[in-house]
């Protein structure tokens, strides 16, 4: 029984706790990730006319390491079901094409998404495994083109990271991606 009890302790030690391996000044574990826990732009909004803000077809692209990655299918499904219900709350038509979009001739707004580099953390394995899971990041840009012609409106920089210092708690993929699309569909509503 006090076997039990020790090895139970020990097991919430590590998940509610979680162990830092880097201080609030070491740089980042890789390159593409960045000192914060939210969606950081690094650019101004983006202005969209009016009537490109009520039509949006997002597609999704990045190197070949980024796009042959085990779980890009899981991560792209993440980000189109996070766009699709914030295009829903706003009242924005929203569709995702796999592969190049072409302009169409009619109102509306390309969302090109070209993801440099992620690692896809969830809640459960957040939860289940702690800190031990690694940090969650996404380093995108977000190009905005219009539909009818193809020409640009603008970008935005993403850089997300989840910090060891925040253990279970530190933001995921989810958590992230909707941090990303909060930051897209403001630029979109205030064309309204």
């Amino acid at each position: 029984m006090r076997n039990l009890v020790f090895k139970l302790a020990l097991v919430a030690t590590i998940l509610l706790g979680g162990c830092a391996t880097k201080g609030p000044d070491s740089p980042p574990a890789t390159a593409s990730a960045k000192p914060a826990e939210s969606a950081l732009r690094t650019t101004t909004p983006v202005k969209v006319p009016a009537a490109a803000a009520r039509k949006v077809v997002m597609s999704m692209t990045g190197p070949k390491n980024v796009v042959e990655a085990k779980d890009w299918t899981e991560f792209k499904r993440e980000w189109r079901a996070t766009f699709a219900e914030h295009a829903k709350t706003a009242g924005i038509e929203f569709s995702v094409v796999d592969g190049d979009v072409r302009p169409q001739g009619a109102d509306g707004t390309i969302l090109l998404v070209h993801v440099a580099d992620y690692r896809m953390v969830g809640i459960g394995a957040r939860i289940f495994l702690g800190v031990m899971k690694g940090n969650a990041f996404v380093d995108a840009k977000i190009s905005f083109i219009s539909l009818r012609d193809g020409a640009p409106f603008g970008e935005q920089q993403h850089n997300t990271t989840s910090s060891a210092w925040s253990g279970v708690f530190a933001k995921v993929t989810p958590q992230q991606v909707d941090a990303i699309a909060t930051a897209v569909f403001q630029d979109l509503k205030a064309a309204r």
